[in-house]
C-alpha cells in the first residue's frame, strides 16, 4: 500500500471516529455528558470528558503499543496528533478561564471547531478520491517495458522457428507416454475396483425416512436491504442510549456509596466504562501491526471529547459547577497525556512505553481515588 493509499486510510478512519452518527462508540460518551447535565450533575459530566481522555491514551493507546515491538507512523498520524494536543490545550485554557457570561461563547467556538474539523477531514478524503495517491510514472515505466518486450519479441522471431521443430517431437513423445501410463492406471483401477465391489456389503433398499431431507449447499447469500440496516442502526442507537442512561445513574450511585466526588466518578468509574470500545480497537490494530488505526482510535475519539462534548458540557453545564468541579492534577495529567502520544507518534513507539503508560494511568486512578475522598471529607 502506498503513502498516499495509507493517508487516505487513516483519513477514512479518523473521520468515523469523529463523526457521532457514523460511530456510535464515540457517541456513547456524549450521550452520558447530556444525561449527566440532564441529572444538573455538570462535575460527573466534566470528570467523564476528562477521563475519557486521559483513558484513550494512557490505558486504550498503550495496549496497542503492548502487542508491537516497535510502531512506526506516518505523516497523516503526526499531523493530528499536533492537532489534538493544539485543542486538548486550547480546551483546558477555557475551562480554566470559564465565566458564566462566557461559557456560551466557549462551547460555541468548541462546537464550530467540530464542524470546521470534520469538514475539512471530509475534504482531503474528497481531494483525495480525485486524485491518484501515486504517480503515472510506474504506469508509463510499464507501457515502455512492455514495448520493449514487444520489440526484442519480434527480432528473436527467427529464433523461435528453430525451435518449434524440436519442441513438436519433444511434445509427440510425451504424448505416448502419457498414453500409455493412462492404460496401465486404467486396468489396475479396474481390478482393484472389481475387488472392493465384492467385499462391500449389500445396500438396504428400503423406503426413505419422511424427516429427513436432502442437504443442499446453500449459494451466495443475497445483499442485505437499506431497511435491515436503517433497522439494525436505529436499534443499535436505542441500546446505546439505554445502556448510557443506566451507567451513568449507576456510576453516580456507586460514588455515593463509596463516598466519591461527582467529578472524581466521572474520571474513574464512569470513564474506564464508556472508553472501552476503544480499548478494544488498539489492541486489534496492536495485533495487527496496524499504528495508523491505534492512532485514528485515539486521536478521533479525543478531538470528538474536547470539541463537540466540550462545546455541549459548556452551553448546557452549570458554570459554577465547572469553575470548582476540576483540579491542577487533573488538567496536568489531560495535558502530558496529550504532549505523549504527540511525542510517541513523533519518534515511534516500542513495547516499553506501554508499560510505562499504564502503570502512569494506574497511579493517575490511585491518587483520584484519594483525592475524591479527602474532597468529600472537607
Amino acid at each position: 500500500m502506498g503513502g498516499g493509499a495509507c493517508a487516505k486510510l487513516f483519513l477514512y478512519l479518523l473521520l468515523l471516529k469523529t463523526c457521532t452518527f457514523t460511530y456510535p462508540t464515540s457517541c456513547a460518551q456524549l450521550v452520558v455528558i447530556i444525561v449527566a447535565l440532564s441529572q444538573k450533575n455538570s462535575n460527573l459530566a466534566l470528570g467523564n470528558l476528562v477521563g475519557s481522555s486521559i483513558a484513550n491514551i494512557l490505558a486504550s493507546f498503550s495496549l496497542g503499543l503492548l502487542f508491537m515491538k516497535k510502531a512506526e507512523f506516518d505523516r497523516s498520524s503526526k499531523i493530528y496528533s499536533a492537532v489534538l494536543l493544539a485543542l486538548t490545550s486550547v480546551f483546558l485554557i477555557l475551562l480554566a478561564t470559564i465565566r458564566t457570561g462566557f461559557k456560551w461563547v466557549a462551547g460555541s467556538l468548541l462546537i464550530a471547531a467540530f464542524v470546521v474539523y470534520v469538514g475539512s477531514v471530509a475534504s482531503l478524503i474528497y481531494r483525495g478520491t480525485l486524485t491518484a495517491p501515486e504517480d503515472d510514472s510506474d504506469s508509463d515505466s510499464d507501457s515502455d517495458s512492455d514495448s520493449d518486450s514487444s520489440g526484442s519479441d519480434l527480432d528473436l522471431d527467427g529464433d523461435d522457428d528453430s525451435d518449434d521443430e524440436g519442441a513438436s517431437t519433444q511434445d509427440k513423445n510425451l504424448g505416448q507416454d502419457e498414453e500409455q501410463g493412462r492404460r496401465r492406471w486404467s486396468s489396475t483401477l479396474d481390478k482393484q475396483g472389481l475387488q472392493l465391489n465384492l467385499l462391500k456389503a449389500p445396500k438396504k433398499t428400503g423406503p426413505k425416512k419422511a424427516g429427513k431431507v436432502a442437504v443442499v449447499k446453500p449459494g451466495k447469500s443475497r445483499p442485505k436491504t437499506m431497511r435491515y440496516h436503517l433497522l439494525q442502526l436505529l436499534m443499535g442507537l436505542a441500546a446505546l442510549l439505554v445502556s448510557s442512561y443506566i451507567i451513568a445513574h449507576s456510576a453516580s450511585t456507586i460514588g455515593n456509596e463509596l463516598a466519591l466526588s461527582g467529578t472524581v466518578v466521572g474520571t474513574t468509574i464512569l470513564s474506564l466504562a464508556t472508553t472501552l470500545p476503544e480499548k478494544f480497537v488498539a489492541i486489534l490494530g496492536g495485533v495487527r501491526h496496524q499504528p495508523g488505526i491505534m492512532v485514528a482510535n485515539t486521536v478521533g475519539s479525543n478531538i470528538f471529547l474536547v470539541t463537540l462534548c466540550g462545546g455541549v458540557l459548556f452551553v448546557w453545564g452549570d458554570a459554577s459547577q465547572l469553575e470548582v468541579g476540576f483540579t491542577l492534577f487533573e488538567v496536568f495529567v489531560m495535558w502530558i497525556s496529550s504532549v505523549i502520544i504527540f511525542g510517541i507518534v513523533l519518534t515511534g513507539g516500542r513495547r516499553w512505553m506501554g508499560a510505562v503508560m499504564i502503570s502512569l494511568y494506574v497511579a493517575f486512578l490511585i491518587v483520584e481515588i484519594l483525592n475524591g475522598h479527602r474532597i468529600d471529607d472537607d
